[in-house]
């Protein structure tokens, strides 16, 4: 079994529904978003895939949110943006851009200043 990892930097500003004090203030973040995926055996390159390919499918998916009011961008506008929520949409989907058959997303961690979120598939 082999694993790979991404990671990528997404910074941005929210505010978390139904809390009181800083959670409940418009604050930034500039999170650690990283990717887990895993194989049983390797491709022909001898790859579990690309890291470059699993980076960029990743970058996609968070570059609506840079720099952003998360609650004001779906799917935030809805679901309250807390980093293990972040972490779910973020899996689902990157996981329909890399799952392969052979290659799977298993986790998606969202972390800042040691505190860390994750989802796993």
């Amino acid at each position: 079994m082999w694993e790979i990892s991404a990671e990528v930097t997404l910074a941005a500003r929210h505010q978390i529904r139904g809390v009181s004090g800083e959670g409940g203030r418009v604050h930034d973040h500039r999170w650690l978003v990283r990717a887990v995926v895993r194989a049983e055996r390797l491709d022909a390159t001898g790859w579990v895939l690309d890291f470059h390919a699993v980076e960029r499918a990743l970058e996609e998916i968070i570059a609506p949110y840079r720099g952003t009011f998360l609650n004001d961008v779906a799917p935030w506008d809805d679901v309250n943006p807390t980093r293990e929520n972040l972490a779910r949409v973020i899996a689902d989907r990157l996981a329909a851009k890399v799952d392969d058959g052979r290659a799977r997303l298993v986790r998606v961690d969202v972390s800042e200043g040691g505190c860390c979120a994750s989802y796993c598939r």
